[in-house]
């Protein structure tokens, strides 16, 4: 039996989001990635035909033929995985993850990253971390017919802080470079908190969309796509408040596209950060509940996690990865 092992970190804090999807010619996005990872577990060998399982949400399926497979929202990223490599047979999925489910962390996207990285080490494809970010991107869109942008597979994949200029569906990906000073403030200054409410992307997107080809928020997506660029530049200059504004004009730009991406539960949490100590503020990904990003003032952290605590929500670690994709073999009977 081969066992091969993949996980992929999770991306936050994404100014110039929604400017990386198919309805805007062209954008610019700004987004980190977390210590948080997708994790995913391929067996081959001694099995008949294919089991599909999440230690996440204890769901399970056995599927005999990949050719006639049901896409029912049960581990559809699995089978649109497998339909998409040619593998039939003779395999076993696991997946677990750190981020909860429908965080607007892009774990989705970090699943289908990890699962091609599984699949094209067991194949032997040659992939390199862009072209595993545009096959898992594929999954979603072309397989399952879902909206998503390119952002989330592409973060997964390279990790780090990247900017992005985006046609979509390419993207040029460039590492920010930034001072270790910068570095070690934004990761004591970066509180990642999960609200609590589980949010749907696709859905989102729809709304969205609906409302720009009505004619609606054209110009907002423009204001994203400069919000991604001055905060890549005031990390660069090593300037924390201009990027603490940088993401609030981000946040206020997101919420205008649909009044569905922000909730009475995100403005509480909103008001009672700003009060501890805030120096940004913005929902992650699509919005609509999952996560928040905050940076607070330099030694307000505390202040900031202590207001988080008294609004009935979990805060997540907010650490930056910088290996994004990683895939290794495990030998058999060693754990």
């Amino acid at each position: 039996m081969q066992i091969i092992r993949a996980r992929a970190p999770v991306r936050f804090c994404d100014l110039g989001g929604w400017t990386d999807t198919r309805i805007v010619p062209s954008g610019a996005v700004l987004n980190f990635c977390a210590t948080l990872y997708t994790q995913v577990t391929l067996q081959v060998g001694g099995f008949s035909g294919i089991t599909l399982s999440s230690f996440d949400t204890d769901e399970q399926t056995q599927i005999r033929d990949i050719r006639q497979v049901e896409y029912n929202s049960v581990l559809d990223l699995f089978k649109a995985a497998l339909k998409r490599t040619g593998i039939q047979r003779g395999v076993r999925l696991q997946v677990r993850s750190d981020a909860p489910p429908g965080s607007g962390l892009g774990s989705s996207a970090a699943l289908g990253v990890a699962t091609i990285g599984a699949l094209a080490e067991y194949l032997q494809w040659r992939l390199l971390p862009y072209e595993v970010a545009r096959e898992s991107q594929a999954l979603e869109v072309d397989e399952l017919g879902l909206e998503c942008g390119v952002q989330d597979q592409l973060a997964s994949a390279y990790g780090g802080v990247n900017y992005m200029e985006v046609t979509y569906p390419h993207a040029r990906v460039q590492a920010v470079p930034l001072d270790d000073s910068t570095l070690w403030e934004l990761e004591d200054r970066f509180v990642l908190v999960y609200t609590g409410h589980s949010h749907f992307s696709s859905e989102m997107h729809q709304k969205v969309i609906a409302e720009y080809e009505a004619g609606r928020n054209q110009a907002v997506f423009s204001r994203l796509a400069e919000c991604a660029q001055r905060g890549k530049d005031s990390l660069m200059a090593g300037d924390l408040e201009a990027f603490g504004e940088a993401i609030n004009e981000n946040w206020e730009a997101q919420k205008a596209l649909h009044p569905d991406i922000t909730t009475p539960a995100i403005e509480a949490l909103h008001e009672a950060a700003r009060a501890a100590g805030a120096l940004g503020f913005k929902a992650n990904g699509a919005g609509g509940g999952g996560t928040v990003t905050i940076l607070s003032q330099r030694n307000k952290d505390h202040l900031i996690r202590r207001a988080v605590h008294g609004q009935g929500m979990t805060i997540l670690p907010s650490k930056l990865d910088f290996g994004g994709l990683r895939v290794w073999r495990v030998q058999e009977g060693r754990g």
